[in-house]
């Protein structure tokens, strides 16, 4: 699927300078074997990617802007929780802009593929905690671009003292998408995600008019090309990790895709290209990772060593909780060098972890026996989904300590 526009490219996507530079030749040489043929995406596509950095979410958008207008930002919130316990239609006195967010969402597309879906959900629940760890520390490489970084300075989340309360929230947003049933009508991830998008529309109306967004160069805060981005992450967790026994199959990559597809689009991300095959999405792997120069200083840094210390104990932790965190930082710390390229890791100058660095690979021995036993025995699977999902959701818990997960925009900038 492609989505044409003629709307001009924000000056900062720079894949097209880049792609024959060394970065270009680099970047060719990591990935060229998991591709036949070219690795460049066709031109037009890669055009209509980089115009998707000045697109948002005219929807969710609107439906926020007329609520403001209206001076009743601070309901919208109820409106649309109502409007997912209990329909649109029993929202009184809905706004057309309301109604027009819902009639979106309720509408499935002609794409959607609910067995695939569920196929997806599975995967992902298959990787347990591990999906949470990895997301978090795989960010780190996308906080090295300014449109990325720069709403979550402004806003103050995932630095300082916010950063593990945000980033649990997200874990739980990764939780309830991912659920049996999670992304139906009714299911807590579809609730989750609609919140995520209004939230986000949120964001972007306080952004947008700040003086350090420069919207010419950078687009639209939140994009959908940065949110693609995120989506494609999903992509990178299949293939990496395969580096710590966890071997899915191309079609269960695919349909794990395909869940990710349709949480994007409850979340207003409907990117102008989005790949079906592995190869495809590998040559959007290649142009996602040539598309913004490095922005490193000490915004970037400041996100990245935020989210390590933020497993670390604080001053009121006890003995017993110190050495539970400090366990858990160090776990962290390995993990984020493992993962990590050279480069990012360097710039966002992270200290070094020691013989941490190989804790992943005490992972691939138990997960090369799930996979066995997923293969061989047909009950297994089954009960290693539900293992997997008694031990995230236990995971979650402890961390939480019973605070909910609410999804608040910022009441005021950081700067």
């Amino acid at each position: 699927m492609t989505i044409t526009s003629h709307d001009a490219i924000p000056s900062s996507f720079k894949y097209f300078e880049k792609r024959s530079g060394p970065a270009g030749a680099a970047i060719t040489r990591r990935l060229s074997r998991f591709v036949k043929g070219p690795l460049a995406l066709p031109d037009g596509v890669a055009e209509a990617l980089g115009r998707d950095r000045g697109r948002a979410d005219p929807l969710s958008d609107s439906f926020i802007e007329a609520a403001f207008t209206r001076k009743n930002a601070r309901e919208a919130r109820k409106m649309v929780d109502q409007a997912l316990d209990e329909g649109i239609h029993s929202v009184r006195d809905a706004s057309p802009e309301l109604v027009a967010l819902f009639d979106h969402l309720d509408t499935e597309p002609t794409w959607l593929d609910w067995d695939r879906v569920e196929r997806g959900a599975r995967v992902f629940r298959r990787y347990g905690v591990d999906a949470y760890l990895y997301f978090g520390l795989i960010s780190l490489d996308g906080y090295r671009a300014e449109m990325i970084h720069k709403p979550l300075v402004l806003t103050g989340t995932y630095t300082g003292g916010s950063a593990f309360g945000r980033y649990l929230e997200t874990c739980r947003f990764w939780m309830d998408i991912s659920e049996p049933g999670g992304l139906r009508r009714g299911g807590a991830g579809r609730k989750t995600a609609v919140t995520v998008r209004v939230m986000h529309s949120m964001i972007r109306r306080r952004i947008g008019p700040h003086e350090e967004w420069d919207s010419k160069r950078l687009g639209a805060p939140l994009s959908q090309n940065a949110q693609f981005g995120t989506v494609m992450l999903g992509f990178l967790l299949n293939e990496q990790m395969k580096l710590i026994g966890h071997l899915p199959s191309d079609r269960e990559v695919l349909d794990h895709m395909h869940f990710w597809r349709y949480v994007a689009y409850l979340l207003g991300v409907e990117s102008s290209f989005y790949p079906e095959s592995i190869e495809d999405w590998w040559r959007v792997v290649y142009m996602m990772s040539l598309q913004d120069d490095p922005s490193d200083g000490p915004d970037s840094r400041m996100l990245s060593q935020s989210f390590i210390a933020a497993f670390g104990p604080s001053d009121n932790d006890d003995a017993t909780d110190r050495k539970r965190k400090l366990r858990e930082q160090n776990k962290v710390r390995g993990w984020t060098r493992f993962f990590l390229t050279e480069a990012t890791f360097t710039a966002n100058q992270l200290a070094t972890p020691g013989l941490h660095r190989w804790l992943p690979l005490a992972h691939v021995l138990p997960n090369l026996v799930n996979e066995l036993g997923r293969r061989v025995i047909p009950r297994y699977a089954t009960v290693l989904d539900a293992r997997q999902r008694r031990r995230r959701a236990r995971w979650l818990d402890r961390h939480m300590t019973g605070r909910p997960a609410r999804f608040t925009p910022v009441e005021v900038l950081s700067r």
